[in-house]
């Protein structure tokens, strides 16, 4: 009976000693300076998904976690100068005809870092690159396997910008949240107010800045969503730390002064590919040889189309309805 009695003490004993270590490491990792980093990275990681903000809520105050946000947030003073993209272009002869067209072709391959796995196309003829609606009958988004299945003359499609989504019992209904301009004109949003735009001219320039409807079609962007932030801006970096936005599936859009366009797109929340942080881009962007270069909707909407196949892991595991997406001819 005394050894029994032992045993139980012995365990009671142990199993407080746990609880201990576990709760002090808790308060150690998210309520001192310790892990500031790691803390930082974790807090917003959690806060930009959807379903698991509690990984951060259950340990922090709201005042806290705004406080760790309000230190990363990406504020975006520069507007890209499209002069600085020259396309370059090649000459050819047909018969009696002379026609320009851009040098290379358009190509895929795999990147990865310490975090993340993920993918590239090279677009060498920003031409064939495309800012449109995704858009059903309904005006709602739609998936981005339909809409290959509408047409045969995409060679890659990603997600490009965000939108409202609103899962219900048995399926999902994307919509519009956020400015559009199609072919010059404002789809969506406010005419007077300045906006955040990601834009192309068409010309096939990334056109980033922050502009009225107005001045956006002044400086030439014909086509344009609202979406940030920026990662390069006429070469120069706009995110300073490593931790910045997280770790997360991301989507993004570059251009060398050459014209050559980059569609970035990284796989995340998985044991094999975490994900990837705003700075992370913005370093994948500046090795491609990227000046001007903006993210776009990432986690569960960051998928990547190629020659008719799925080239990424989705998060959730399946496709999400997207508004708009940016399309490469073949």
């Amino acid at each position: 009976m005394k050894n029994k009695k032992r045993k139980l003490k012995k365990l009671l004993i142990t199993i407080s000693a746990i609880g201990v270590f576990v709760l002090g490491g808790v308060f150690t990792f998210f309520h001192t300076n310790v892990f500031a980093k790691q803390r930082d990275l974790w807090v917003q990681t959690a806060m930009s998904t959807s379903n698991h903000k509690w990984l951060a809520t259950t340990f922090l105050s709201s005042e806290e976690i705004e406080a760790i946000l309000a230190k990363y947030t990406v504020v975006n003073s520069e507007n890209s100068d499209s002069a600085s993209v020259k396309i370059q272009t090649a000459v050819s002869t047909s018969s009696s005809n002379t026609t320009t067209s851009v040098v290379g072709e358009t190509s895929l391959k795999e990147i990865s870092g310490s975090t993340y796995q993920g993918y590239v196309v090279t677009v060498k003829d920003p031409s064939k690159v495309s800012l449109t609606t995704n858009l059903d009958s309904l005006n709602q988004g739609q998936l981005v396997s339909e809409t290959l299945a509408e047409t045969a003359s995409i060679q890659a499609i990603v997600n490009a910008g965000g939108f409202d989504f609103n899962r219900q019992s048995d399926s999902s209904v994307s919509t519009i949240n956020s400015g559009i301009i199609q072919d010059g004109q404002l789809i969506y949003g406010s005419a007077e107010e300045e906006t955040q735009w990601i834009g192309m001219s068409k010309e096939g320039k990334l056109i980033l800045g922050t502009y009225t409807f107005k001045d956006a079609l002044a400086a030439g962007i014909d086509d344009a969503i609202e979406f940030g932030p920026y990662l390069l801006i006429n070469g120069e970096d706009q995110i300073e730390n490593e931790e910045t936005g997280g770790l997360q599936p991301r989507t993004a859009i570059g251009q060398s002064s050459d014209g050559t366009i980059f569609l970035v797109v990284i796989e995340g929340r998985s044991t094999s590919s975490a994900g990837a942080s705003l700075y992370d881009l913005q370093e994948i962007m500046k090795d491609l040889g990227v000046i001007n270069a903006a993210n776009l909707d990432g986690g569960g909407s960051s998928e990547l189309f190629y020659e008719g196949n799925l080239i990424n892991d989705l998060s959730n595991g399946s496709e999400r309805a997207v508004t708009t997406v940016f399309t490469v001819a073949k």
